[in-house]
């Protein structure tokens, strides 16, 4: 959402000051209230990140005022002292608030009813129902403002945050196989667990950015238009998959990196075997970013069990203890990252 932030955020301000606007107009000046700050007061609130959220916090808000105006109501009738009962619904209202059905809104439980109280309205019905109306109407006209004017959607975030993951996984694949290619075990390990590790921020990253653009299209009209809707869902199908393999590429980099720092030649495989396992991780590079692109992954997915089968005959046959110890620590993972891609 990030790179869309300047536009969105003056597109939704002038948004929320019209919808205030209006909101104002209609308590004040069509229907006459007395009173009617409760509206563009609930208008501007509801200007929200999302439709969905917009929505959402309008159930909310409208809620917490209604439960606001019975609390002051029933107060004001068993209290005959303002003060005292002022207090009670103060104290009452943050209470019931804390009920995280009411979200960030719970708050006005207890400030709905603090203003009724202290403003001497809590006993005319008519005005304790004006109350009620004003936030009504400005939920309502900051929900029709929010998904019928330019509704946020936020499609780019995903797709590049997510991009951004499939690559550097595929990178590091890249690397390990390149120097497994090498004919002798490499001085000092070359920072793959480090890198792997820190694919997480990126993980987490596109995590957001996939929550962010999934809630952006729910109950919102420009979701259907360019097919933004499947084009989010695409993304976020490809980042819970690098997700799930993130782990396993992570766990071969270990293996791997201990190998290389203990110089054991039971530990690192051989010569022959490196080379089968660097077409597996070459193909499972590949198909990271095959997928990303929307490329044809049966050839690759082929490619990448041929290699596999073949280092599993090697995993099992009697060519010495050196090449199944040194093979069993790097196969598991990096069988478990080429099916995930490949699934």
């Amino acid at each position: 959402m990030r790179e869309q932030w300047p536009r969105t955020a003056v597109i939704q301000a002038v948004k929320a000051a019209v919808a205030a606007v209006i909101a104002w107009l209609i308590a004040a000046e069509w229907w006459g209230l007395p009173q009617p700050f409760l509206a563009p007061y609930a208008a501007v609130f509801l200007i929200e990140a999302t439709v969905y959220r917009a929505l959402w916090s309008a159930l909310q808000q409208i809620g917490a005022v209604v439960l606001g105006v019975v609390l002051a109501a029933v107060a004001i009738q068993v209290l005959p002292w303002q003060a005292v009962a002022l207090g009670l619904v103060v104290f009452t209202g943050l209470l019931l608030g804390r009920w995280r059905g009411f979200g960030s809104s719970g708050v006005w439980v207890g400030v709905t009813a603090l203003l009724l109280v202290s403003y001497g309205t809590a006993e005319n019905s008519m005005l304790m129902l004006d109350r009620v109306g004003e936030t009504v109407l400005g939920a309502a006209i900051g929900v029709a403002m929010n998904a019928l004017v330019f509704p946020p959607v936020y499609t780019r975030g995903t797709e590049a945050a997510t991009r951004a993951v499939a690559a550097e996984l595929a990178d590091v694949l890249c690397d390990i196989a390149a120097t497994l290619r090498e004919p002798s075990v490499p001085d000092s390990s070359p920072h793959w667990v480090a890198r792997a590790r820190n694919t997480e921020q990126l993980l987490r990253r596109a995590e957001e950015a996939s929550g962010w653009g999934t809630e952006s299209v729910r109950f919102n009209p420009r979701s259907k238009v360019g097919d933004r809707g499947a084009h989010v869902a695409r993304w976020h199908a490809l980042m819970v998959q690098l997700r799930a393999a993130w782990p396993h590429v992570r766990e071969l980099t270990e293996a791997l990196d201990h190998a290389v720092r203990e110089h054991d030649a039971y530990r690192y495989p051989s010569q022959e075997v490196r080379e089968r396992l660097a077409a597996l991780l070459d193909a499972t590079a590949r198909l990271s970013r095959a997928r990303a692109d929307g490329e044809e992954l049966a050839p690759i997915v082929e490619e990448g069990r041929e290699a596999m089968d073949a280092l599993e005959r090697d995993l099992v046959s009697s060519q010495g203890v050196d090449l199944t110890v040194g093979l069993a620590g790097v196969l598991l993972p990096a069988k478990k990252a080429f099916e995930q891609f490949a699934a």
